[in-house]
């Protein structure tokens, strides 16, 4: 019987049984769907390639030893050069960061130099960066970003939780501009992520020539993973790694670990609709570039955002057309997952014509709706992590890696899974 058990297959889970075995520790993946990679979910229709979940992942160190150590280097795709992002703000699409601001969100931009006030024990986002860079940075720029990460309300998550580094330059620093301004005058400029062993793709996101599902597929032909199995238990004489959602875990642990089910069922999740449309390249006025836009959430849109996934990665269209990936949900419109189909496309395909300004209206491919799509680091997310923490020291040889806990990105996940591992193989050392 194998020493450790990782209940899902999801990237969290792979990481973690990929490193475990890299330490030579035997350990079996137990998945209760068909597939491996969780949420990372491609799919092929009709000549088109979907992304369900993440588009892209961030060229973060770990994740790229990892994907060297996998043997997928050579199947990294870089993204489309000189691919700006958008947001919508009164009626048109301009660059980000600074298009969509004013003289007056410029101003305040300098001015933050000279805010001294600093960030309470536990300060929303938005409180956050209102204080300190204006109404009209946070509205235009932090918001709608924080939507495209989290599709959460500022006001709700937490800065220390989502941002620490800019909680840590505030107190460092006194100033976020200050400590950035310093920052690049000690580098002499950014540094650029090591292309080594990657060939000649640099980027700082990145995707697969085949779709994020590339990944995981691959990691998981490489380990043993038992999929269809619905059954996971606790307290067979192995160690366990929970790396499934928090409502999950809270199935799996109900009755026997209550301390941790209290705590996993306040978890909360934003859902989301993904619809993706795809248009003729000659219905637009000149070519799509970019990466995409996000849209603030007092421009008279129900769109959150929308990804322009041909232009950004190639191969993800047939010739001559145009295919985009959009966000309706989230935080403020959650009620948006139980819309109808049709009520959907009508408001994805007509604001997507209002926003692109084509000539055509979009054609509806396919949509997913996700009921819980992205786990909400709210104000006290800090101290509900170190609780659970306790909670789990009190159960020798059962470990939790997840989304939920120390970043959404796959790259978190990534590095959450990797030390997860170690933990384990520090554990299995002492109980020998």
């Amino acid at each position: 019987m194998p020493e450790v058990q990782i209940i899902g297959a999801g990237i969290s889970g792979l990481s973690c049984a990929w490193t475990l075995k890299k330490l030579g520790i035997d350990a079996v993946v137990l998945e209760e769907s068909p597939r491996a990679g969780g949420v990372i979910r491609t799919e092929k229709i009709n000549g088109y390639l979907l992304e369900w979940g993440p588009n892209s992942f961030q060229a973060a160190p770990r994740a790229l030893e990892m994907i060297e150590e996998i043997g997928l280097s050579e199947e990294l795709l870089a993204p489309v050069p000189h691919s700006p992002r958008y947001v919508y703000v009164n009626g048109k699409l301009r660059k980000f960061p600074f298009g969509p601001l004013g003289f007056g969100g410029m101003a305040r931009i300098l001015g933050e130099l000279f805010i001294r006030s600093k960030s309470p024990k536990d300060e929303s986002v938005g409180e956050f960066f209102r204080r300190r860079f204006g109404r009209q940075v946070h509205d235009r720029l932090v918001a709608p970003l924080l939507t495209g990460i989290y599709a959460g309300n500022t006001d709700n998550l937490s800065i220390a939780a989502v941002f620490p580094r800019m909680v840590e330059m505030e107190q460092q620093h006194g100033s976020i501009t200050g400590a950035f301004l310093r920052t690049f005058t000690r580098r002499g400029k950014a540094t650029q992520p090591s292309s080594e062993g990657r060939g000649r793709r640099g980027g700082t996101i990145f995707s697969f020539d085949n779709g994020m599902e590339t990944l995981p597929s691959r990691m998981a032909e490489n380990l043993n993973v038992q999929y269809n199995t619905s059954d996971a238990r606790i307290g067979n004489g192995q160690a366990t790694v929970l790396t499934v959602p928090a409502y999950r875990a809270v199935d799996v642990l109900q009755g026997k670990y209550p301390k941790l089910t209290k705590l996993l069922e306040n978890v909360q999740y934003a859902p989301m609709v993904v619809a993706a449309t795809a248009l003729p390249e000659h219905s637009f006025r000149q070519p799509l570039r970019g990466f995409g836009f996000l849209a603030p959430r007092d421009q008279g849109v129900h769109l959150l955002g929308t990804l322009f996934s041909s232009a950004l990665f190639t191969g993800r269209a047939p010739d001559g057309q145009v295919l985009l990936t959009s966000f309706v949900g989230g935080a403020f419109e959650p009620d948006a997952v139980t819309w109808s189909d049709e009520r959907i496309w009508e408001t994805v395909c007509s604001e997507l014509k209002q926003v692109l300004h084509t000539s055509e209206m979009p054609e509806p491919i396919a949509l997913l709706r996700h009921t819980r799509a992205i786990p909400q680091y709210r104000i006290g997310h800090e101290q509900w992590v170190a609780a659970l923490r306790l909670a789990l020291e009190e159960t020798p040889g059962l470990f939790i890696t997840a989304n939920y806990l120390e970043g959404v990105s796959v790259p978190a996940c990534i590095e959450q899974g990797e030390r997860t591992a170690h933990a384990v193989a520090e554990y299995l050392r002492r109980d020998a």
